[in-house]
């Protein structure tokens, strides 16, 4: 599979908690690379956010669902309809806690999915998570782990990344060792060996750079400051993490299983996560107020937005 380039787009699609309102929608992020995208939460109205974000619902490679409270699910039976009456037949994968199956499995046999010939597999999160284990029907670029957080009911946060990427080539030394310009170049900067016309065999290693990592999104909807979120966010480019309610309601926020933008941004720093996306914002709050707050604690905080996207490189 051909790597997409070494950057990712992130989109928030819905940034309420709770409800939606007229300018925010239900819980949706949407992680983009060139050619496939994969969807974080998928309140109601989420496909309708995407459409409006210019994404291609045939592109959809996964939806990543953090538990079954309906703000963060609602839109899903919605969206797998929609595949299913655009005729696609590419399996698509659904990941969540313990019961979407059955979920799902009842709207489908009460007719309610129309999903059609496009396989929906469906991966249960249990215990500590781990990593998205694609098969080959549904292989993606993208490496996608789960650990869980601490909310009311059984939840998990996401960490999605694009994969490790060849380092650089030393051109020049590479010419001057022999190898000629053209595809025996290629073959070096991808990490394998040569034979050059004189029969002598090249390594690699000599001329190409240590590896790249590629760009990580972490994602921790709905939870209380926890070890799972610190974890998922450890060095990640971006860490998106709810911010229900200003500092003045912890207790509030801490007794719905929810988090102050204050401990989101604690959480950021101890990851070293470099940016720290907020966003589930409760109705009763000011976003940039909120957000005011969490850069007394981390330097770079951005309030989510609906449909106000940026792109993220390896920091």
């Amino acid at each position: 599979m051909t790597l997409p380039p070494a950057r990712l787009r992130v989109i928030p699609l819905g940034t309420s908690a709770g409800r939606p309102t007229l300018s925010r929608g239900a819980s949706a992020l949407a992680v983009a690379a060139e050619g496939a995208w994969v969807l974080c939460d998928c309140g109601e109205g989420a496909q309708l956010a995407a459409l409006r974000a210019g994404l291609s619902l045939s592109r959809l490679d996964a939806v990543l669902v953090t538990h079954l409270h309906g703000d963060h699910f609602n839109g899903l039976p919605g969206l797998l309809g929609t595949l299913g009456l655009e005729g696609r037949e590419r399996p698509i994968v659904v990941a969540g806690p313990r019961g979407i199956r059955d979920l799902l499995e009842t709207l489908g046999r009460a007719g309610s999915l129309g999903t059609g010939d496009m396989p929906v597999h469906i991966f249960e999160l249990d215990g500590d998570g781990g990593k998205l284990p694609w098969s080959p029907e549904t292989a993606s670029f993208f490496e996608v782990a789960a650990l869980p957080l601490d909310h009311r009911v059984p939840t998990y946060g996401y960490r999605v990344s694009l994969p490790e990427r060849p380092g650089a080539l030393d051109v020049d030394a590479a010419v001057a060792a022999g190898v000629p310009r053209g595809p025996l170049l290629a073959e070096l900067k991808a990490g394998r060996s040569v034979t050059l016309a004189d029969g002598r065999r090249l390594d690699a290693a000599p001329f190409v750079g240590p590896p790249q990592r590629g760009p990580v999104l972490a994602y921790a909807l709905d939870t209380v400051p926890c070890e799972g979120a610190i974890q998922l966010g450890r060095g990640a480019d971006v860490l998106v993490h709810e911010s229900t309610y200003e500092h003045a309601r912890a207790e509030l926020a801490h007794a719905r299983g929810h988090s102050t933008g204050v401990e989101a941004a604690r959480v950021a720093s101890e990851a070293l996560a470099h940016t720290l996306l907020l966003t589930h914002f409760s109705p009763s709050v000011d976003a940039e107020r909120v957000a005011d707050e969490a850069r007394t604690v981390h330097a770079r905080v951005v309030a989510a937005a609906d449909l106000s996207g940026f792109e993220i490189e390896p920091t």
